[in-house]
């Protein structure tokens, strides 16, 4: 028998895996949207959705409510940090495939002698996936109460053991 207060709770496995499939499902339109406009649901929800259920299944592990759910937001805090990666992806994608309404839009830049070109929505996607993650990885970090590493050096007046 489990000692009190652990178990597993469902509440936090499904909304990790929700959160984290959604932002996979994100991360697969914001890039194939750019190789191939409107034909992306159904690759795209594929990952979605095999993202969510492996992130479920990781979450799905006994501990205190605490330790729980501080485990679930630490994982879609690392999936939001993903982001900004993301978004630098889709920027180099629109240069090799530039959708007509990005021509003009003066968000063309050249870094490296490569032409990267972007969306306002795919520069607000990313900066918000950013502060988000680190919000949430925070936020976990805390909740699991991560333990430091004791000092192993001798204080002044004691002897070492």
């Amino acid at each position: 028998m489990p000692p009190s207060g652990t178990g597993r709770h469902l509440g936090a496995a499904l909304s990790a895996g929700l959160a984290c499939g959604a932002l996979w499902f994100l991360f697969a339109s914001m890039i194939l949207d750019v190789v191939r406009p409107g034909g992306v649901v159904v690759p795209a929800l594929v990952l979605g959705a095999v993202a969510g259920l492996a992130v479920a299944a990781f979450c799905w592990r006994p501990g205190s409510a605490r330790q729980i759910w501080g485990r679930a937001i630490l994982t879609i805090g690392f999936h939001a940090l993903a982001l900004p990666a993301v978004a630098a992806i889709a920027f180099g994608a629109t240069a090799i495939w530039p959708p007509p309404e990005t021509a003009d839009l003066g968000l063309g830049m050249d870094v490296f002698g490569v032409r990267l070109v972007g969306t306002p929505t795919t520069v607000r996607v990313g900066f918000g996936g950013f502060v988000l993650g680190v919000l949430l990885v925070v936020i976990g970090e805390r909740a699991l109460g991560r333990r430091r590493i004791p000092d192993q050096m001798p204080r002044p007046g004691r002897l070492p053991r």
